[in-house]
């Protein structure tokens, strides 16, 4: 079965070590057969969540900007992987700034009773990359913690994860060509779940 796999690649280096294992994972599905799509979050225009509330009445936000489009496309994927890079020991403000703004879906499914997904379509599995400069042993907890919780929102079950500390300069993740292999796998289990 073709599935569709959608990368959002969460660096605000478009060149950046979270983006490289990314591309590795999209060249590895596209390799396999299925249908790729990739989304810098640096090329879409989002701005903050106001907390106003005014989505907890019809699940749509108030605010325009590209946040709809990439909603309809987090609906339409049968997998998802993101690459976010780790900063002050949380995901950097590009993806919480996405997540903060899927308050939407929180609304349609809490307290709307909204189905996200179409119910005949695949399980839908997602998996997460990422990398920090520094290596104290709990650096990604918060990470992981705030990604399951968004998959979760999806109804994504959270496949694994390819984390990498210790990768700060840009290219640093070349260095490490195991770090790769370790990601086309974890791809490879996602597209055979």
């Amino acid at each position: 079965m073709r599935l569709s796999v959608l990368g959002i690649a969460c660096s605000p280096r478009r060149n950046g070590n979270t983006t490289s294992l990314l591309l590795e994972g999209m060249r590895t599905a596209q390799a396999e057969g299925h249908i790729t799509e990739l989304v810098y979050l640096s090329d879409l225009k989002i701005n903050p969540c106001q907390g106003c509330g005014a989505c907890s009445a019809k699940g749509i936000c108030v605010i325009k900007d590209d946040i709809p489009m990439l909603q309809e496309k987090l609906i339409q994927s049968d997998r998802l992987i993101i690459a976010a890079p780790i900063y002050f020991m949380g995901v950097n403000a590009q993806t919480k700034l996405m997540i903060d703004r899927m308050q939407t879906f929180w609304a349609r499914k809490y307290l709307l009773n909204q189905s996200l997904i179409k119910p005949s379509g695949p399980e839908r599995i997602g998996i997460f990359l990422s990398t920090a400069g520094t290596q104290l042993p709990n650096v990604f907890e918060c990470a992981e913690r705030t990604i399951k919780t968004f998959f979760h929102m999806l109804d994504i079950q959270y496949g694994e994860s390819c984390l990498y500390s210790g990768v700060d300069k840009v290219g640093e993740i070349e260095e490490s060509p195991q770090s790769f292999e370790e990601v086309r796998k974890a791809t490879q289990t996602l597209l055979l779940s």
